[in-house]
């Protein structure tokens, strides 16, 4: 959240294409010019955050810079591409940073196949986007040109490139976090992302008010290039300016453990001076409280009643929780006001980890969108799944799950996916690699999984395939642990609340779909004509997949509106012939949710339902097979036409 002052400083700035001196600046806000040089420093994350820079020159001034390269120089003996400059000027940048090689301008000329004046004017552009906020220098010599300058400035500069990629790639203006992040791996290496990420994610849902939910995406790009810095056996120096923060032991300790796990999942060896380096990035990504006259408690006291009918889980006095909205739903109305996107890199994980949750929170806060004249989206309801996750975990409502495989991230997806269809929605899973074990707490996890043998002193270890056989989800029934999905009965039949909202008038099977808009314009259509929603329920379906996709890896989609616009509570059924692209998936079978706003306690039954059924995939097997709405109707549990079931 930005103080008046920075937003005003930051309107200037947006407001001039020249330079503005720092005197300047301060008259204009009625500051000393070490306030605006203090407020500067503050906002140079934030704003390379939004895709731009900084230019400073000195005795000039400061200028506020797209990283997205828009309009090119005109060059009199060649014809200019876009797309081959930034293609040109990656690959330079490419050569400089990750093959550590000097090169000549000659050369360059020759193998791209522009002039010389060209290539300079490329190294003049890509220092000003590499030196943003850094000291680093070129320095020629007879055996070519290089990058120079100290580890701090060296890593600034790789930070600035990784952000340049973003700005100038075709998903810049898109919420697909995971493709941005695909992005780098060509760079620093799938392995090395993927890791980084998972810890990072892990990090954040266990320490979920330690980290400024804007700059997420910030400290993942410090983390993956200090990791990818220490592999290739660079370090900080001792010598070396570090920034002014306050240090906390809370901050060194969680540097500790991040560089500590990732060093064992990649073989490399960190400093104290890389371990004092980080910690100040994650001190000055934490989240800073707001005045207390900016806070509306009404709407925090609301939510948590809501969100704990829904669920039904009472929250009502997990203080933590509650501080943690307070501090967080101010910034998040005023960034979604403001239109200023926040990415959250781990929001498909914790679509995938925590569905019931996620959806649950999406469809309560529907319902305040017009009072705030806003559209949540789905990397903001993600942040928040992790505060109330992390409230159902203290509360001890849910079981913690440790996955251990040899390899850690390498065999730990499958394997995850597919005990997540035998355990609670609720549950929340871990995994880790064998030589992570003595660094955890084993007392935390409830159940141990290991793919491997392990002995883990005063716990039960379940071994198990890495491919999760029936005989090994056996060995997890007859653990002890018994999940409250896991049944002899025909799961299909236990869909207790969803049969109640479920008519046969609205169910549909062996339908023609090709897209979800044509599924919405048609189902939608008949559903206004039956009064049972508003014609802005269907409008709002196709905004709110904009803002996220509500399609599963299991060819299922669980779409769902804002219950301010539907009159009485349906589900709607979908059984396609066959399966079209909706968002990132193929789906053929479709639970179109419409929940009203007096059925708001039903929501975490009907949305449980629903999940036992699309995370099982002999059960949507089963559903893919019936061809007729009675059988369907009946396999969903209600032989009943459904009108008559609800009360």
């Amino acid at each position: 959240m930005l103080t008046k002052r920075q937003k005003n400083l930051l309107e200037l700035l947006e407001s001039q294409d020249d330079f503005l001196t720092v005197e300047f600046i301060a008259n204009k806000l009625g500051v000393s010019k070490r306030t605006i040089h203090s407020e500067l420093k503050l906002l140079e994350d934030y704003i390379q955050s939004l895709g731009k820079f900084l230019e400073k020159k000195r005795g000039v001034g400061v200028a506020l810079r797209e990283l997205k390269e828009n309009t090119l120089p005109k060059e009199s003996d060649e014809i200019s591409d876009i797309y081959n400059t930034v293609t040109r000027r990656t690959e330079i940048m490419r050569t400089l940073l990750f093959e550590e090689t000097s090169v000549s301008f000659n050369y360059l000329s020759e193998i791209y196949m522009v002039s010389k004046t060209s290539i300079i004017k490329d190294f003049e552009f890509i220092m000003r986007i590499l030196k943003a906020g850094s000291n680093i220098k070129l320095k020629s010599d007879r055996y070519g040109t290089r990058i120079s300058g100290n580890e701090i400035d060296i890593q600034k500069a790789y930070l600035q490139f990784n952000r340049y990629i973003i700005s100038n790639s075709a998903f810049y203006y898109e919420n697909t976090v995971s493709k941005k992040l695909n992005l780098l791996a060509p760079y620093y290496g799938e392995k090395l992302i993927g890791v980084c990420t998972n810890l990072l994610y892990n990090y954040v849902r266990d320490n979920s008010n330690a980290i400024s939910d804007y700059y997420v995406q910030n400290v993942l790009n410090i983390f993956t290039i200090l990791v990818y810095r220490n592999m290739n056996g660079y370090h900080i120096q001792e010598n070396q300016e570090t920034e002014d923060y306050d240090y906390t032991l809370f901050f060194e300790e969680s540097a500790v453990k991040l560089l500590h796990k990732a060093s064992l999942r990649l073989d490399f060896s960190y400093t104290n001076e890389d371990i004092k380096f980080f910690s100040q990035h994650l001190i000055s990504n934490r989240f800073e409280p707001l005045p207390e006259e900016n806070i509306d408690d009404v709407l925090v006291n609301k939510l948590l009643a809501q969100v704990s009918k829904a669920l039904n889980i009472d929250f009502s006095n997990d203080k933590k929780l509650e501080e943690q909205l307070i501090n967080h739903i101010p910034p998040m109305i005023y960034r979604l006001r403001s239109n200023n996107k926040t990415e959250n890199p781990f929001t498909e994980q914790i679509k995938t980890e925590f569905p019931l949750t996620f959806n649950v929170i999406w469809v309560v806060l529907g319902e305040y969108e017009k009072r705030l004249e806003i559209a949540f989206n789905e990397d903001e309801i993600a942040f928040l799944t992790i505060y109330f996750q992390s409230a159902i975990e203290r509360a001890k409502i849910n079981r913690k799950i440790l996955i251990i495989c040899q390899m850690g991230i390498a065999t730990s997806e499958l394997l995850m996916n597919r005990i997540k269809n035998i355990v609670p929605s609720l549950d929340t899973i871990e995994v880790a690699s064998v030589a992570e074990l003595e660094h955890i707490d084993m007392e935390q996890f409830d159940v141990i999984i290991s793919t491997i043998k392990v002995d883990v002193p005063g716990k039960d270890v379940i071994l198990v395939s890495p491919f999760l056989t029936d005989t090994d989800i056996e060995k997890i029934k007859s653990s002890g642990y018994q999940p409250s999905n896991i049944s002899k009965i025909n799961p299909l039949l236990e869909q207790h609340h969803l049969k109640k909202f479920i008519s046969s008038e609205f169910i549909f099977v062996n339908t023609d779909f090709s897209s979800k808009e044509e599924l919405f314009e048609v189902i939608g259509k008949d559903l206004i004509e039956k009064g049972l929603v508003e014609q802005e329920f269907i409008s709002g379906l196709l905004h709110r997949e904009k803002l996220g996709g509500t399609d599963l890896p299991s060819g299922a989609a669980v779409p769902h509106g804002n219950p301010i616009h539907v009159n009485q509570t349906i589900v709607v059924v979908v059984k396609n012939k066959q399966k079209f692209k909706w968002d990132k998936y193929y789906v053929d079978i479709v639970f179109l949710i419409c929940i009203s706003t007096q059925d708001t306690l039903q929501t975490r039954r009907i949305l449980s339902d629903i999940y036992n059924i699309v995370d099982n995939s002999k059960i949507l097997k089963q559903i893919r097979k019936k061809s007729s709405k009675t059988a369907l109707l009946k396999n969903l549990g209600s032989e009943q036409d459904g009108k008559n079931s609800r009360k």
